[in-house]
């Protein structure tokens, strides 16, 4: 419900507290002509302490009030967007907010873009626990480092001790223009004082992540991991999301430190993208964690607090069904390989054998698969099955392991019982031609369906037995 500018309740005031007020002592007003006055309960003996009289006041738009950090701390950060043009303060701002997102993994929904009641715009991230000011500024200065140059305008970081910021939900004392939240993917305001209760902070540890710097070394041995590693996926990718999980699962482990918050994250979405249920992700997530050095952790971090936000994240993806790669691509099929599946044993190993195509086209030749996704992947719940079809297309040269049954020694010693990595896989089919037959589909056809699309009835039953096809092919 729609609160009144005349009704705001005791809640509002306690959000703002809890989000933006760092210090009482000093803070700003803005009259009536536009001007700001600095007050300073410490240097001024008639001087009063910010409180909820005075948000009222602000928020019925009789005065504007604005505040500073704490000094040596900031509970939140605000990027304020100033151009003297509108509409290029738009594109920085809708250009801030993708770098925050795509860059940064910062949730969008916990991005808040309030009207600057001029022409700008100021964007929020709210932390759950203070941080140093120097941590908030290493934050703004990586953050401003890939949004690069901008024309006639720029974007400062606030507040600081010195430099303070407009409280959101005022009215500008000169332009009158009310300071609305916005929507942070149109710009369009939300006309609402509601907006405000339903924020929350975010978890400090996505802002620390980001401002650890390498070391030349540390440089040097990334950009060798990334070189060798193999993204052969052939549909264009865009989400650095997923080249960023590709990366980490061929090194093995980390590959940059105190990154460990956003890389759980990450490898639970292509996790759960990908079928694994929620406790073999936790596992495979804690085997890239126990195979990473030590120094590329923050001090004092162990692995049983790894394992206790390893599953609180994955639990987090998997009930809202998070995903991360190409899911919503289409991949397109050649009739070369759909001819390498014909080739391949009993009917269900062709399934096995299909599903494990379409995982290559989405996710790179070498991919994970545990016996679990397998099973899902073909509507068996036989092991025995997966393992029978997996041994034949091996056999048949369609895949190979790149990793197969190797304890997992970490994880070994933490349980006290032998642990298993997840079995890895290549492709070996050989490379379709581009002028041969092909179709685009979005992977939700079965191999009956794709099979009729590319081959003839007689070259399926070349490959097919006859009484398979009398049972799974005939049409």
């Amino acid at each position: 419900m729609r609160t009144a500018e005349n009704e705001q309740p005791k809640e509002l005031y306690a959000k703002f507290n809890e989000l933006y007020i760092q210090t009482r002592s000093k803070y700003l007003v803005q009259f009536r002509n536009g001007r700001y006055v600095t007050i300073n309960k410490e240097r001024s003996d008639h001087a009063v302490s910010l409180n909820d009289s005075m948000l009222k006041t602000h928020l019925a738009g009789e005065l504007t009030y604005g505040i500073f950090n704490g000094g040596y701390f900031n509970k939140f950060i605000t990027f304020d967007v100033d151009f003297n043009d509108h509409a290029m303060a738009r594109w920085a701002t809708l250009k801030l907010i993708d770098v925050l997102v795509r860059e940064f993994n910062i949730p969008r929904k916990d991005i808040h873009v309030s009207l600057s009641g001029g022409k700008g715009y100021h964007v929020d991230l709210f932390f759950d626990k203070p941080l140093p000011v120097a941590d908030v500024q290493a934050f703004y200065n990586r953050v401003m480092t890939e949004v690069g140059e901008l024309p006639d305008g720029q974007i400062e970081l606030r507040p600081t001790w010195t430099q303070g910021v407009k409280l959101p939900l005022g009215v500008h004392q000169r332009t009158g223009n009310r300071c609305w939240f916005v929507d942070n993917e149109t710009l369009e305001p939300i006309e609402s004082f509601d907006y405000l209760l339903d924020v929350e902070p975010i978890d400090t540890a996505i802002i620390l992540d980001t401002i650890i710097k390498l070391t030349d070394e540390q440089e040097a041995e990334f950009e060798e991991i990334v070189k060798n590693t193999d993204t052969t996926v052939n549909i264009v990718d865009a989400s650095k999301a997923l080249q960023k999980a590709r990366r980490i699962l061929e090194a093995g482990r980390l590959t940059a430190s105190n990154t460990r918050h956003n890389t759980t994250f990450t490898l639970a979405c292509f996790f759960n993208s990908q079928g694994f249920e929620r406790e073999e992700a936790v596992e495979a997530i804690m085997e890239i964690l126990h195979n990473t050095p030590r120094e590329y952790f923050s001090k004092g971090s162990t692995p049983e607090f790894w394992r206790k936000e390893a599953e609180r994240l994955t639990k987090y993806v998997y009930e809202k069904d998070i995903t991360l790669g190409n899911a919503d691509k289409p991949i397109k099929i050649y009739k070369s390989e759909i001819l390498a599946v014909l080739k391949c044993g009993t009917f269900r190993q062709k399934q096995l054998a299909y599903a494990m195509l379409v995982t290559s086209k989405r996710y790179g030749k070498v991919f994970y698969l545990t016996e679990s996704t397998a099973m899902k992947m073909i509507g068996t719940k036989s092991k025995g099955t997966i393992q029978n079809a997996i041994k034949k297309l091996i056999d048949c040269g369609f895949i190979e392991y790149v990793r197969k049954g190797e304890v997992d020694r970490a994880r070994s010693r933490e349980k006290g019982r032998p642990c298993f990595k997840p079995n890895k896989y290549r492709l070996l089919i050989d490379q379709p031609y581009e002028s041969e037959k092909s179709i685009e589909t979005m992977g939700d056809k079965d191999v009956v369906d794709i099979a009729y699309l590319l081959c003839t009835e007689d070259e399926i039953k070349t490959y097919v037995k006859r009484r398979e096809f009398e049972n799974r092919w005939a049409r």
